[in-house]
């Protein structure tokens, strides 16, 4: 099996590079000249020296006959100020490894999307069959995650790729340096300023990384698979790393007109500092809002795990973080 995969540092890379590993496959991965690549010590994996916009050095760094290309390479950025660098990176990013993936003749493209294509302000459970409103969100991430949907299936209408989309929410466990483990980090330090009102649906990242595959080898040409996990409140997410680390937290949320108030005066002083604020309205938007989303056409087709319990999340996250002695 040999694989060319984009994000490969990053956190869901990380564990899926880890995984293809365990499955001896032969992994061509792309980094940054200041890439840290420790987390794959010994490990034996054709680097390349590339970026995603650079449409030469991609096709030098991707072999011939490649069997799956796992694009999961973007630009999750929330604050405005960023999104014209982001546009480029999701979509002329993703466009190049189409093009790639054509060119070197992939037997598959997988592309990893988010949950955020599907938009805000769904009033009924989302599934694959939900029309995808991203484009409509005023937060630069969820329009370009749809786009970059939009490119994908294009490609395999049009150009003939052979392309699956996954769709995942928020997700949990190690190799996470800067997502949810922020939270651990500040419930430790005392530092929790309080909890955001939203709801969401919580993913282990390993069981993330074995759909990704599972979607390389048995998912159908040119169809989505949302990958969901454990419905839960943010309260309840916290109460379960205060539990954890034998720490106070909140048991109430804060209001939403408090968190926005919070965010608008951060992007104004941001305006000054020119360093991202820890609130913006983008960020605003996924911590206050409220969905409930359904895998259950992947859990039938690529035998996707949605039954890992929050506890186990985020112990593994905890354990990966003391390993490294983050926390």
């Amino acid at each position: 099996m040999k694989v060319f995969i984009t994000g490969a540092t990053g956190f869901l890379g990380t564990n899926l590079v880890h995984l293809l590993i365990k499955e001896g496959a032969e992994i061509n991965a792309i980094k940054r000249q200041n890439s840290n690549i420790s987390a794959f010590d010994n490990m034996p994996i054709n680097w390349h020296q590339a970026d995603v916009l650079d449409l030469d050095s991609l096709m030098v760094a991707c072999p011939e006959d490649v069997d799956y290309v796992f694009h999961i390479a973007a630009d999750t950025n929330m604050w405005a100020a960023k999104n014209a660098q982001q546009t480029k990176i999701n979509l002329q990013g993703t466009a190049n490894m189409i093009e790639v993936a054509l060119a070197k003749k992939a037997k598959r493209f997988i592309h990893t999307s988010s949950i955020a294509a599907y938009g805000i302000h769904h009033d009924h459970t989302i599934t694959e069959e939900t029309p995808q409103i991203g484009e409509q969100c005023f937060a630069n991430y969820y329009k370009t995650k749809h786009q970059s949907e939009l490119l994908v299936k294009a490609a395999v209408k049009d150009k003939g790729l052979d392309a699956v989309i996954l769709n995942p929410c928020h997700l949990v466990g190690p190799w996470d340096s800067h997502n949810w483990s922020q939270m651990l980090t500040m419930v430790s330090n005392d530092t929790l300023p309080g909890v955001p009102p939203g709801f969401g649906s919580f993913c282990h990242i390993q069981e993330i990384a074995k759909a990704h595959l599972q979607a390389a080898k048995v998912g159908v040409k040119g169809e989505n698979y949302i990958l969901s996990g454990t419905d839960a409140s943010f309260v309840e997410f916290v109460q379960v790393i205060g539990d954890l680390l034998g720490k106070k937290v909140p048991k109430k949320p804060m209001p939403q007109w408090l968190l926005k108030i919070i965010a608008h005066i951060s992007v104004f002083f941001a305006r000054f500092t020119n360093k991202e604020p820890n609130m913006t309205p983008e960020k605003v938007l996924i911590v206050c809002e409220v969905i409930q989303v359904s895998s259950e056409k992947a859990q039938k087709l690529l035998g996707y795990n949605v039954d890992i319990p929050l506890k186990q999340m985020v112990t593994d996250c905890y354990q990966w973080m003391r390993e490294q002695k983050m926390i």
